[in-house]
């Protein structure tokens, strides 16, 4: 019980509009927006907790469960604390909400130098997510580019829930996806980064959902 005691008083301390459900300190909602709240039920913790986004009336909106790379990966001998994953989970829906995605500054620098090395052929990786920012860059094991095309073997890539968002170039310029892009890298993911030659600025940088609609990208310094 004091191991749930200690994250209650975090959770209150860091989020203080919280609201404990039937008096219980491990099951806890925090309002959002528009009568949604966050509700989460830690109570096996360090176990996986049980978190939804509920309705005033305690209806389901969205599960989320799929969604949060912590709550995909959750290992119970590793677990992040309840707060680290509230905040995580904020930031993904405030991602959701304003349409964007958050990358490190030193990070995308990386890449723009990555796209000019190799040019003419393109770069191709996988892009980590932790705590709602893409953090870092992956090469897939077998990725096989050209100065037309990328491709990578899924299958040879370890279960890894946080990989949520791929990168790849574009030496033609064009940083929008092809109807190529749409039916093979872009099929799995939740976000995919096109940088166009020639690389020298975040000008040169678009962000996608699945469906190639755009998605803003916020640099983080």
């Amino acid at each position: 019980m004091e191991i749930i005691e200690d994250q209650y008083q975090k959770v209150i301390e860091a989020f203080p509009n919280t609201i404990i459900v039937k008096n219980f300190i491990s099951h806890l909602k925090i309002p959002l927006m528009n009568n949604v709240f966050l509700d989460i039920d830690y109570s096996k913790y360090p176990r996986r907790p049980k978190v939804i986004l509920i309705k005033a009336d305690g209806q389901v909106f969205k599960k989320v469960d799929n969604m949060i790379s912590s709550l995909m990966g959750w290992k119970k001998k590793k677990a992040p604390s309840i707060v680290e994953l509230i905040t995580e989970i904020l930031a993904f829906i405030e991602g959701m909400r304003s349409n964007k995605i958050t990358v490190k500054a030193d990070l995308i620098n990386g890449i723009l130098a990555l796209c000019r090395d190799h040019h003419p052929r393109e770069i191709l990786g996988l892009l980590r997510v932790d705590k709602g920012i893409i953090t870092e860059f992956i090469l897939p094991p077998g990725a096989i580019t050209s100065n037309k095309s990328g491709v990578y073997y899924p299958r040879r890539m370890p279960s890894d829930p946080s990989l949520e968002g791929t990168v790849h170039s574009h030496p033609s310029g064009n940083p929008n996806p092809s109807p190529t892009d749409l039916k093979s890298i872009f099929i799995k993911g939740r976000f995919h980064i096109i940088v166009g030659f020639p690389y020298d600025n975040l000008n040169c940088v678009k962000c996608f959902d699945r469906k190639g609609k755009g998605i803003n990208l916020q640099i983080n310094d």
